[in-house]
């Protein structure tokens, strides 16, 4: 059982999503009704959904979230903000 980052997630040893992505990508390549970022970008969130089941089953968690608290709650959103 470890505590990561979510660095440490997309880039470290243990999951690298970025890696698991681009190698499904270059294996694989896309399906002619996508265009290639949002190919791109639904293959980090499936490579993401796959690194969040086996942190799951090894019982790692990210640093800075608990349980307690719903995952929502870490993020902020700035009202004021028009970007």
């Amino acid at each position: 059982m470890a505590r990561v980052t979510v660095e440490e997630i997309y880039r470290g040893e243990k999951y690298d999503v970025m890696s698991a992505a681009t190698a499904d990508y270059l294996m694989n390549g896309r399906p002619s009704e996508y265009d290639e970022r949002t190919w791109l970008e639904m293959l980090l969130v499936k490579h993401t959904l796959i690194a969040a089941e086996k942190m799951k089953n090894e019982g790692d968690t990210v640093s800075g979230m608990t349980d307690d608290m719903s995952s929502s709650s870490y993020v902020r959103w700035n009202e004021n903000d028009n970007a």
